[in-house]
């Protein structure tokens, strides 16, 4: 019986895939002895199959040890006194395990496959890349930093634009007003805030009943962030980034989750707190996406 076992193993090596998932580390005589031995072990069939897949065995390999043992095992039945009847018996009892084996045992694929997660491999293909579009209109709640560049368009009767980058300290300079902190602010915030600073200078932009003049605030050039991506991510640590970038882009440079890590617990934190938990699979079932520069009425900047 044992011997049917090791025949029925080595015949199923013989028909893995040509790939491996290891380089070939052991001769002919190893795997045959390293079968025997785990036989003698008292080891099943299906894990004997996937420790020689796993050590890398491949299909000239397992053709050349089937031929050892038969050569072997003719000999030992040339001294024998077997009858014709026993041979036939052992053949077709190899047949039907053979064709067990090759129902119930894994290939090299499937060992290969039973370690993706679903979704982790979307962070490290070449043809996605999360690089955020630039040519979006202003979002409202983007919360405007040092090195973000701010157009104020005034129009009605009083007429200007002024274009200027909010520097280190979070200002603007305007002319006749002086600096004008924007630091921190959202768009809807700032451009609400002009309209009451300005309002010195440009007559009628207060005006909710009748005003003569209005302005906007939108986006120039936006600022490149640093963003720290750490805990169990392939490459963790600090990337610059656009404001404009979301967590999965992040996520994307890093290299992705790792082996360990969970693809249903990224986690955005901001100034020492959570500002938000991120399921990967809530974008990649439905889309939905986080910005890293979205304000949160828990933020505090």
């Amino acid at each position: 019986m044992k011997i049917q076992r090791l025949f029925s193993i080595l015949l199923f090596c013989s028909m893995l895939g040509s790939g491996s998932l290891m380089a070939q580390s052991m001769s002919d005589s190893q795997v045959l002895e390293y079968v025997k031995d785990g036989i003698r072990q008292g080891k099943e069939q299906k894990q004997l199959a996937s420790e020689l897949a796993r050590k890398g065995v491949t299909k000239e390999q397992a053709m050349r040890v089937k031929q050892l043992y038969e050569q072997q095992n003719n000999v030992n039945t040339s001294q024998s006194t077997g009858t014709d009847i026993n041979e036939s018996r052992l053949r077709e009892e190899t047949k039907e395990n053979t064709s067990d084996m090759l129902e119930d045992h894994p290939t090299t694929e499937d060992l290969a496959r039973e370690d993706q997660v679903f979704g982790r491999n979307i962070f490290n293909t070449r043809n996605l890349t999360f690089e955020p579009s630039v040519n979006l209109a202003t979002p409202a709640n983007y919360r405007l930093g040092p090195g973000d560049e701010v157009i104020i368009d005034i129009w009605g009767a009083s007429q200007n634009t002024i274009r200027q980058q909010i520097s280190p300290e979070g200002t603007i300079n305007i002319q006749k007003i002086g600096p004008v902190n924007l630091s921190g602010m959202t768009v809807s915030a700032a451009n609400d805030y002009l309209k009451n600073a300005l309002n010195k200078i440009y007559n009628g932009l207060n005006n909710t009943t009748d005003p003569t003049s209005d302005i906007r605030l939108t986006l120039g050039n936006i600022r490149t962030i640093q963003i720290n991506v750490m805990g169990e991510v392939v490459q963790p640590g600090t990337y610059a980034l656009s404001s404009f970038s979301t967590v999965f882009h992040a996520l994307y440079r890093a290299g992705g989750v790792s082996d360990i890590g969970s693809l249903r617990n990224v986690q955005l934190v901001r100034n020492g707190k959570n500002i938000a938990t991120i399921d990967v699979y809530e974008f990649i079932m439905k889309g939905n996406t986080c910005l890293l520069y979205t304000s949160d009425a828990a933020d505090e900047r």
